[in-house]
């Protein structure tokens, strides 16, 4: 049994989800790829921002003292090829240079320094996130109300495919591309009341990311509570059967 590159919990996933051109897309979408879409809306292609912790981190088992539990936020969206389904990272931000430093070198990922918080506060029969963000000029927060009665939606729905995928994809520095297995529990999400975001993927990715109203792209929003997590070492996208 091949082990883990890395072992974590991922907490409190929240992945607000805005619909793209794809044309937007597309430039980012390794080779062998193609852009996915949900299976009930083949129309239907997102751009999720995601808030989430890391707890309890380790590489090839041993903790890293300075990065073992750190918020994140990240920009990514979804591609397959043949049965595997996949997401691509844009940008991921963290608050730990040490954590940006080995996830460029070892794993080509496009990760950034920023400022972020993400917090949870349960109170009665109601649960609520806060994440506040900084990166450069950019400052902005999102704010979730949600019941506390988590659930597991239907394997149909457009909450699971935002939330389940197992699979990453990229390119190395060479523009060779490669995957890497991702395993977790099946999560729960929270029925969500109410929400407020002002992160602008737009301010984070720049150009032609900038001409998007992102207050009228938004799609929607699903807080998934997460689990432990394993990511596996990279290896060529072609590699194995499929």
């Amino acid at each position: 049994m091949v082990r883990p590159f890395l072992s974590t919990q991922w907490k409190n996933v929240v992945l607000v989800n805005y619909r793209v051109p794809p044309e937007l897309l597309l430039p980012h979408v390794p080779p062998g790829s193609e852009l996915d879409t949900p299976d009930d809306d083949p129309s239907l292609h997102l751009l999720s921002l995601v808030a989430l912790e890391f707890a309890d981190m380790r590489v090839r088992g041993i903790p890293i003292p300075t990065a073992r539990n750190f918020p994140e936020i990240n920009l990514r969206f979804y591609v397959r090829r043949g049965p595997m389904r996949a997401v691509v990272f844009l940008r991921e931000f963290v608050p730990t240079r040490l954590v940006v430093l080995g996830a460029r070198l070892l794993y080509n990922q496009p990760y950034y320094l920023a400022r972020i918080t993400h917090h949870t506060h349960r109170d009665g029969g109601r649960v609520r996130v806060d994440t506040t963000f900084e990166h450069r000029q950019h400052r902005g927060i999102i704010r979730i109300d949600a019941r506390d009665e988590p659930f597991i939606p239907p394997e149909d729905s457009q909450e699971h495919f935002l939330k389940e995928h197992y699979w990453g994809f990229d390119r190395d520095r060479a523009g060779r591309s490669f995957r890497y297995r991702v395993t977790h529990p099946v999560w729960r999400i929270y029925p969500i009341e109410d929400a407020e975001v002002t992160i602008s993927p737009g301010a984070l990715l720049g150009g032609e990311w900038q001409s998007i109203a992102w207050e009228k792209a938004l799609h929607s929003i699903v807080w998934a509570e997460g689990s432990e997590a394993a990511v596996y070492p990279a290896e060529p996208l072609d590699a194995g059967e499929m």
